[in-house]
């Protein structure tokens, strides 16, 4: 109010004075015949604007702004369509057309595009429904032709509203309102350029309904519901290959158990041992497994899958217990369970393979107690067999100098190196001393390139 007054206080004329004073206080109907009364009488008309007092203010307008008329006319129109009153909307929107003005300019070109699009939508509301969906297609924009269609669905006139839709290029509710409809030829003509997953969706039900099961798998497809698409390609396209690239590359749980299911039923039980572990089916595909012969296929899947540790020391557990000491180390050390897996490995003899991981589990744990174990394994002083300079071929030395690579120990790797390299030459194998030294520099030089 303060800030009011002081906006007032410079005013020296008492009628005008005398008129902001009953505003301020709220007596509008006193304001308005004081601003008549006064030098100012264009106020009364900015006051029922501002009041949003629209019927009052064309009134006014007639009298003071003609001009003004098809502005008010239009803000009055908006009010009404708000409010339901759509007939008088209707009439309001058409008097706020400004015809053949004197000057196009960008707000007049603006002013009337809303009172036509304002005209459509209530033409349509009040029963003209030819007359707006025609005054909406003439129009530019597309927001009315949306509006427009909007209205249309909700009177259900499908088709005309799908057809407003697709002319606004609002393909995504124009594919659903021709759904609405059961127009699934349009649906058709319309999905490539529908993005909406949603209705890619339906339209494959509609498809599959309709055992049209190649449409309905694209749909699918495109729909990106990868486990529906799995079991069109299984249950009735006859594609198994193409449903087993679709689960490997979507990852889909549902879609890996369909797969899992249609290799069981064929026999293949390795395959489907794969795919029950890719949808994290594990207790099924361990049952599966076992019960098959078929543990070794769950292992690698489960390794190549990325199981959990618990996962992993309970397969290394049931590996130890069948005596498998290879396997049981293999899963102790995908487990962490470093200690226990190299004392398994270890047990498995000059097995390439185990001590391969025996020096990876070593490498990982990082454990100055089992690097010196392992070591000590390697140069025979645990059982007398050294792993490393036995028959002097390369892949008997390869382990050790493996071993220190690992370990980024590279000057004990490269001295290990020269003298297998040197033993070679002694023997009179050139060729293999050659040979070791080239094997051995090119994989210091890939690690620590």
């Amino acid at each position: 109010m303060g800030l009011a007054l002081e906006g007032i206080v410079a005013i020296e004329e008492k009628t005008l004075l005398a008129a902001h004073v009953a505003m301020l206080l709220g007596r509008y109907d006193q304001a308005e015949q004081l601003f008549l009364k006064s030098s100012q009488p264009k106020e009364a008309l900015a006051m029922r604007r501002d009041l949003l007092d629209w019927s009052k203010a064309l009134a006014l307008a007639e009298q003071l702004a003609p001009s003004e008329i098809p502005y008010i006319s239009r803000e009055y129109a908006q009010q009404l369509e708000f409010m339901g009153d759509y007939p008088s909307a209707l009439a309001h929107y058409e008097t706020g057309i400004i015809e053949n003005p004197e000057e196009e300019t960008e707000q007049i070109l603006e002013h009337n595009e809303v009172c036509r699009s304002g005209l459509a939508r209530m033409s349509i509301r009040t029963g003209e429904i030819r007359k707006g969906i025609q005054l909406a297609r003439d129009l530019h924009g597309r927001v009315v032709k949306r509006d427009c269609a909007m209205i249309l669905e909700q009177l259900k006139q499908y088709g005309e509203a799908a057809d407003l839709y697709e002319l606004g290029q609002f393909y995504d509710r124009a594919a659903a309102v021709c759904l609405k409809a059961k127009a699934w030829g349009k649906v058709g003509e319309l999905l490539p350029k529908v993005r909406s997953p949603k209705i890619h969706a339906q339209y494959g039900k509609v498809m599959e309904a309709e055992k049209r099961y190649k449409e309905a798998a694209m749909a699918y497809r495109n729909a990106r519901d990868y486990d529906n698409l799995v079991r069109m390609l299984l249950d009735h396209l006859n594609m198994a290959e193409e449903a087993v690239k679709v689960v490997r590359e979507s990852r889909s749980i549902e879609g890996a158990k369909l797969v899992a299911k249609f290799f069981s039923q064929l026999g293949d039980h390795a395959s489907a041992i794969r795919f029950l572990v890719l949808s994290n089916c594990h207790q099924e595909a361990f049952q599966l497994a076992e019960s098959t012969d078929h543990v070794m296929d769950y292992a690698d899947s489960i390794e190549a899958d990325g199981a959990s540790q618990e996962q992993m020391a309970y397969l290394a557990e049931y590996f130890a217990n069948a005596g498998d000491t290879h396997n049981a180390g293999r899963f102790y050390l995908r487990a962490g369970h470093y200690r226990a897996a190299l004392e398994y490995l270890m047990t498995c003899g000059e097995n390439h393979e185990s001590l391969i991981l025996a020096i990876e589990t070593v490498a990982a744990a990082g454990d100055e107690k089992l690097t010196a174990r392992l070591t000590d394994y390697l140069m025979g002083e645990i059982d007398g067999i050294p792993k490393v300079l036995f028959f002097f071929y390369i892949k008997d030395a390869k382990y050790l100098f493996r071993l220190y690579v690992a370990l980024g120990m590279t000057r004990e790797a490269a001295t290990t190196a020269v003298v297998i390299a040197r033993q070679e030459q002694e023997q009179g194998s050139y060729t293999v001393a050659r040979n070791v030294l080239l094997a051995m520099y090119q994989v210091i030089f890939h690690v620590y390139s």
